[in-house]
């Protein structure tokens, strides 16, 4: 089968034939005879597929795509690390990574929620104070009204040190 058009071709060419085999002639999974003096020389099976396109045969201008630091005779470092000798981390004050804002917050959340179905079901699961104590009802309170707002809080600073440790990468990649 052969098919032209639009600079492309493409060719795909089949030889030889599966031979039907009678009832008669039991036969393993691969299709060999279990007896031998049953085997016939079967015929080799090719396939050949050749597909030939217009872009194929331009691969010198695929040398201009490499970056001038990724050659082999370049000296010069990649995008990531052309910052290294010059990054001094005690300019930099200590920040919180992301994932901390992250844990904090979903700590935060569970106890602010898990504090409404301990109000609700009056139930006290750690038994430090019970159900029936003058200060059961505000600690739980205090711990679901600012419980939410806090947890709200820290994951929003987690997405914005996320968005910052991002973009500090991408300069360091040269995408900005």
């Amino acid at each position: 089968m052969a098919a032209n058009g639009g600079g492309s071709f493409l060719t795909l060419s089949c030889a030889g034939a599966i031979q039907s085999q009678h009832v008669s002639h039991p036969t393993t999974f691969f299709g060999a005879p279990h007896n031998q003096q049953h085997r016939k020389r079967k015929t080799p099976h090719r396939l050949v597929v050749v597909a030939v396109t217009q872009g194929s045969t331009e691969s010198s201008k695929s040398e201009d795509k490499i970056p001038s630091w990724a050659k082999p005779d370049s000296d010069e470092p990649p995008p990531w690390a052309r910052d290294e000798p010059n990054n001094n981390t005690s300019q930099k004050g200590f920040e919180i990574p992301f994932y901390a804002y992250l844990l904090a917050s979903a700590i935060t959340a569970i106890a602010a929620i898990g504090s409404i179905f301990e109000y609700v079901n009056q139930r006290p699961v750690f038994g430090v104070l019970t159900s029936d104590s003058v200060f059961y009802a505000p600690l739980l309170g205090f711990f679901v009204f600012t419980g939410v707002p806090s947890s709200a809080f820290l994951w929003f600073k987690s997405v914005q040190a996320a968005n910052k440790e991002a973009e500090e990468q991408d300069k360091r990649d040269g995408y900005l």
